[in-house]
């Protein structure tokens, strides 16, 4: 997969801003937003191979533009990144298909380039199924 496609939203724009740089310079095509509404405008107007998205903001969820994305792009990868690691969390994103669970905040680089790739992996092993 060349240069996949990523479609980050996070409602901290710190962390929008490091998760778009460091997937940039990873050599990821990303497009990044910190509002939930924009995002999901953009899943219905271009495909993406990943969205990475933070599960708790204002306004509308994660779960909620996880579902407009499976709706829109069947196919997607998704990637969930919480600062809120609970078991409940994690049953309700593995329960929606969600390809990986990262915690907030990363220790390292690697952390969130190992999870976006695992993600990508997993879910290209599902397709070729």
């Amino acid at each position: 997969m060349d240069n996949p496609s990523v479609l980050v939203l996070d409602d901290e724009p710190g962390i929008m801003l490091l998760c778009k740089r460091l997937l940039t310079r990873a050599g990821f095509d990303v497009l990044a937003f910190t509002e939930p509404r924009k995002a999901m405008h953009e899943l219905t107007r271009r495909r993406f191979d990943l969205l990475l998205v933070d599960i708790r903001m204002p306004d509308v969820d994660g779960f909620t533009v996880i579902a407009h994305a499976q709706h829109s792009q069947p196919e997607i990868a998704v990637l969930v990144m919480t600062g809120f690691g609970t078991v409940e969390t994690a049953i309700r994103a593995l329960r929606q298909g969600v390809d990986g669970l990262l915690l907030k905040p990363f220790e390292k680089a690697d952390e969130l380039l190992s999870s976006v790739r695992q993600a990508l992996a997993d879910k290209q092993k599902k397709l070729d199924a």
